[in-house]
């Protein structure tokens, strides 16, 4: 038994839980045990490896494992965001000049500040929009004046669907490079404000907006290897909004 202990002691993994090593079992009538002492090391590794965590760092592994449990094995692209630091604000807007004025209208902390792309219901081009969201200033409008529901393609990280509550203009299409942060945070923040009907995440290639008067199906093909890195819109008619996404990541 010293043996044993000396030389698992002598052998030990690293102290990163995502190290799946363990030294092989000297004996077998010690299987139990051994499998029992790896489960142990791992819960105390991951202890000490928490415990690192400042407030801040925890609130980013969080949105992360938000972000997970909405998007893996959900949309194609997810890996390839994972390591992507959520940012918040991309704008700076407590730096940058340009905000300043709106950043000082704003009471709460902002939790996020993006630009995003509308696209444009007639035709389907792209136009620029700003998209701002804070604890409660933007968050509390959305909720109660453009968001309804979202949807979402399985291809793409780009193109987001907002129902809008004006029966005038019909829906919003945007398009973000930081779809997921955008619906992490905003699906975050609904579920943890009792006040606030929790925000439902769909995942679809084809789904219909409301465009004024007329239903439109919103369809996602793969792009061609011309077509670049880019999302590209096309109106086809005046039931088809046709979404052209890249071959790959």
């Amino acid at each position: 038994m010293q043996k044993y202990f000396l030389g698992l002691k002598s052998n030990l993994p690293s102290m990163s839980p995502i190290d799946k090593s363990w030294p092989a079992r000297p004996y077998s009538f010690l299987e139990g045990v051994h499998a029992e002492l790896r489960r142990i090391f791992h819960l105390w590794r991951c202890k000490k490896y928490r415990s690192q965590f400042t407030e801040e760092k925890k609130a980013v592994y969080e949105e992360k494992l938000e972000a997970s449990e909405l998007f893996k094995d959900k949309k194609a692209l997810y890996p390839s965001s994972v390591s992507q630091t959520f940012k918040g604000d991309y704008l700076e807007m407590v730096k940058n000049p340009k905000y300043q004025k709106l950043s000082s209208a704003i009471d709460e902390k902002i939790l996020l500040a993006d630009v995003v792309n509308k696209i444009n219901r007639a035709n389907g081009k792209v136009g620029c929009t700003f998209f701002f969201n804070s604890d409660y200033f933007v968050l509390k409008k959305f909720s109660n004046l453009i968001i309804m529901g979202k949807l979402f393609c399985e291809l793409t990280n780009e193109l987001f669907h907002q129902g809008s509550s004006s029966a005038v203009k019909g829906d919003f299409l945007l398009s973000s490079d930081h779809l997921i942060e955008i619906v992490t945070k905003l699906h975050r923040i609904s579920s943890l404000a009792a006040d606030r009907e929790k925000l439902n995440v769909d995942i679809s290639d084809e789904f219909l907006v409301q465009f004024k008067q007329d239903k439109v199906c919103v369809k996602f093909i793969q792009g061609s290897p011309k077509n670049g890195n880019s999302v590209s819109c096309k109106r086809k008619n005046n039931r088809l909004l046709e979404v052209s996404v890249p071959t790959s990541p």
